[in-house]
């Protein structure tokens, strides 16, 4: 009895707030400049603070009622006609902490560059993770149908970020974006299922992973997926089975590219390909793109085919191979890994070294 009482009690607060305030997580949302770092800090993340300065990013930080989110925050081409499309970005899990510097570490120069070069008027948003958190649940392999009903902490204020500089900046809510590595894979997929259509434009997530019972909840949604082959971090079946789930619940718009004889690092090639960005700025949230990618899985591919060993890459189809070639274990044998680099030489490819040997001297 006392057991339900107390439910009832919580369910009328809940309700008390709800009339009291619409959404009190950006109701109490405030933004403020990051301190100067310590001269520790400065000395320690001296590399990181230079990354900051070239790119020309600034530190932020958003506090409302569910806690603290640190930021990095560049803006691009603002002398260019239109309104600012947001790009957010999600990093690893080696790069959180709380001094706000370590996730431009990896990718975010490049990301940078290719804004920069191509003229984009955008707002590049690089969250941090705290150091006691992820994104998402890291799941590396088998089902994954126990992902959290909540967001986690850091992630949950992201929504909140974007509506905020959507105020500030007048930017076009249409044109929201996000991408992400490793866990920041994970966590792109997981903003890409929890809030869809109704924040972002499109998603693209490198090396993740995410619960393939979430394919229907982006049917709707343009998804470029990223991975490598030879990635022993993240198994690359993962990126397979949602792309396979996802097309399967009706989804035209979603592509897999899956870099041969590459490892976990597959965002050196997402990211430097100008065709990748072509594809994720012609997306425009409630307006479907004319743009196409230039390539197509071996295909088609179905959950069937996939579950009976029907193998794929997200490249042109190597020469030499034919349906049914290729791998769909997480983690590849000494026979799949001899294919690879059998593949890797029929496309004048550098092959990548076998386990154990020593890479070619530059």
């Amino acid at each position: 009895m006392k057991k339900q009482l107390l439910v009832l009690g919580c369910a009328a607060l809940a309700a008390f707030g709800a009339a009291c305030s619409s959404d009190p997580a950006y109701e109490t949302a405030v933004i403020t400049p990051m301190e100067e770092p310590s001269a520790q800090i400065q000395q320690r993340f001296a590399g990181e603070i230079r990354t900051l300065n070239a790119l020309e990013m600034k530190q932020e930080v958003l506090t409302n009622c569910n806690g603290v989110l640190r930021y990095c925050q560049g803006v691009y081409n603002e002398d260019q006609p239109g309104k600012f499309a947001i790009l957010v970005f999600l990093h690893g899990f080696g790069e959180r902490g709380e001094e706000n510097l370590a996730q431009l570490r990896l990718a975010v120069p490049e990301i940078v560059k290719q804004m920069r070069e191509d003229k984009r008027k955008v707002i590049v948003l690089a969250p941090e993770c705290p150091s006691d958190q992820v994104w998402a649940p890291l799941h590396r392999g088998g089902a994954m149908g126990d992902l959290m009903e909540e967001p986690y902490q850091a992630l949950g204020m992201i929504p909140v970020l974007i509506k905020k500089k959507i105020e500030e900046f007048n930017a076009d809510k249409k044109r929201v974006y996000v991408t992400g590595l490793s866990m920041g894979g994970y966590g792109c997929w997981d903003l890409l299922a929890r809030y869809g259509t109704d924040i972002f434009a499109a998603g693209m997530p490198c090396c993740g992973g995410s619960d393939p019972n979430r394919a229907k909840a982006m049917r709707d949604l343009p998804v470029f997926i990223f991975h490598g082959s030879d990635d022993v971090t993240v198994p690359p079946q993962l990126a397979r089975w949602m792309y396979i789930t996802m097309r399967d619940a009706g989804n035209e718009d979603v592509h897999l590219r899956e870099y041969f004889g590459v490892g976990h690092n597959c965002w050196d090639n997402a990211y430097s390909d100008k065709a990748t960005w072509e594809w994720l700025f012609s997306q425009r949230r409630g307006h479907r793109s004319k743009y196409r990618v230039g390539f197509q899985p071996v295909g088609p591919v179905t959950a069937k085919q996939y579950e009976k060993g029907f193998g794929f890459n997200g490249g042109p189809r190597p020469k030499g191979s034919k349906p049914g070639d290729g791998f769909i274990s997480a983690f590849p044998s000494a026979e799949e890994q001899a294919k690879q680099r059998e593949w890797q030489a029929l496309e004048s490819v550098e092959p990548a070294p076998a386990e154990g040997e020593e890479p070619a001297a530059e």
